[in-house]
C-alpha cells in the first residue's frame, strides 16, 4: 500500500500544479445542473438529486465526492432557484461546497434559453495525516493540519434546448479566489488559487421508434491549462430503462445503466474501467445517482359562495 501512498502523493502535486479542481462526474448527462447553472428553473418539476463517486478504488485517501442538487422552477420569477451542496475529499484536503443560485428562462427560437447565476461558498479544510517523515515536520511552510479556509466564487452558465437537443456553455470559479491557510509557523498563509473552469456540453435524443432512443452526449471541461474530453452513447427504452457507454479520452472506459424505479424516482449506476498509467494501481471507479422529480400543484380557486353551516 506504500506504493499506492506514493503514486496518490505525486498526482496530488501535479493536480496542484497543472490538473483541474473541480470535481467530475462520468453521468455528467444525468447532472447537467451541476455544471451549468443555466439549467436552474427549466422544466416543470421540482427535482432533487444526490449522488456519490468512489475514484480509483484500490488508492489509500483516494477521492470520493458527494453531492446534493435542488432545481425549484418557480413560475413568476421566470425562471426558478437552485441548490447545490457537495464534498470532495481527495488526500489530505477536504473542500465542501454549499451553492445557491437563479437562472432566468426565455423562449427563443422555438427553444428555451436558461441564463443562470449561482454563488458558491467553500471551505477548504487540510484533515489529518502525514504530510513527511517526522525529522522534517518542523517545516514553516507546511499547512498545519486541521485548518481551513473560507471562500467565495461564482459560476454562470448558458443553457439552450430544443425538442430534441440541448447545448450548454458555462464556467465557474469566475472570480479565481484564493483560499489562505494558515501553516505550521502559525506566521503566514498558504495561497491556493482558484483556477477558472469552463465547460461545454451537448446531446441529442434520436428516436429510433418502438420505444428506443439514442441518446449521444459530449463534455469538454479545460481550465486553459489542460483540457479533458468526455464522449457519451446510451439508449432509452420506454422513458424507463437506459444503458450507454462513455469514453474519457486518455483516462476511462465507463459502462452505466439506470432504471426508472416510480414515476418520479430514478436510479443509475456507472463503472470507469482506467486505461491510463493508473490502471497499475486502481480497479477503477464507482458512481450512483439518485434523482426524485415532482410536480405541486394548486387547484384553481372555484368561482361562486360559500357558506358557513353555523350561520344557517
Amino acid at each position: 500500500m506504500k506504493k499506492n501512498r506514493l503514486a496518490l502523493f505525486a498526482i496530488l502535486c501535479s493536480s496542484a500544479l497543472w490538473g483541474q479542481q473541480d470535481v467530475q462526474f462520468t453521468q455528467f448527462a444525468n447532472n447537467k445542473i451541476f455544471y451549468n447553472p443555466g439549467v436552474i428553473g427549466s422544466g416543470d418539476a421540482i427535482c432533487l438529486s444526490a449522488a456519490h463517486r468512489s475514484q480509483w478504488v484500490g488508492f489509500d485517501n483516494a477521492p470520493t465526492t458527494q453531492n446534493f442538487s435542488a432545481n425549484i422552477p418557480i413560475n413568476f420569477l421566470h425562471g426558478g432557484l437552485s441548490v447545490n451542496v457537495s464534498n470532495d475529499i481527495i488526500g489530505y484536503f477536504q473542500d465542501i461546497t454549499a451553492g445557491v443560485g437563479y437562472g432566468y428562462q426565455m423562449d427563443l427560437a422555438g427553444g428555451v434559453l436558461g441564463l443562470g447565476i449561482r454563488a458558491d461558498f467553500r471551505n477548504k479544510n487540510i484533515t489529518s495525516g502525514v504530510w513527511a517523515p517526522p525529522q522534517t515536520m518542523n517545516d514553516p511552510s507546511l499547512v498545519g493540519f486541521g485548518n481551513s479556509s473560507m471562500a467565495t466564487d461564482i459560476s454562470f452558465g448558458a443553457y439552450y434546448r430544443a425538442d430534441n437537443w440541448y447545448t450548454g456553455l458555462s464556467s465557474t470559479r469566475l472570480l479565481e479566489t484564493k483560499d489562505l491557510i494558515s501553516t505550521v509557523s502559525g506566521g503566514s498563509n498558504a495561497q491556493i488559487r482558484g483556477q477558472r473552469h469552463y465547460y461545454w456540453m451537448g446531446g441529442y435524443d434520436l428516436d429510433l421508434e418502438n420505444g428506443f432512443v439514442l441518446q449521444p452526449a459530449i463534455m469538454v471541461k479545460s481550465d486553459l491549462v489542460t483540457t479533458q474530453l468526455d464522449l457519451n452513447v446510451a439508449a432509452m427504452y420506454n422513458n424507463q430503462l437506459y444503458g450507454g457507454v462513455t469514453y474519457r479520452v486518455n483516462d476511462a472506459f465507463a459502462v452505466m445503466a439506470g432504471y426508472q424505479l416510480t414515476k418520479d424516482l430514478r436510479a443509475s449506476y456507472s463503472y470507469d474501467i482506467t486505461t491510463s498509467s493508473l490502471s497499475n494501481s486502481s480497479s477503477g471507479s464507482h458512481e450512483i445517482m439518485m434523482s426524485y422529480c415532482f410536480t405541486i400543484e394548486i387547484p384553481p380557486k372555484e368561482k361562486g359562495s360559500y357558506r358557513n353551516p353555523i350561520f344557517l
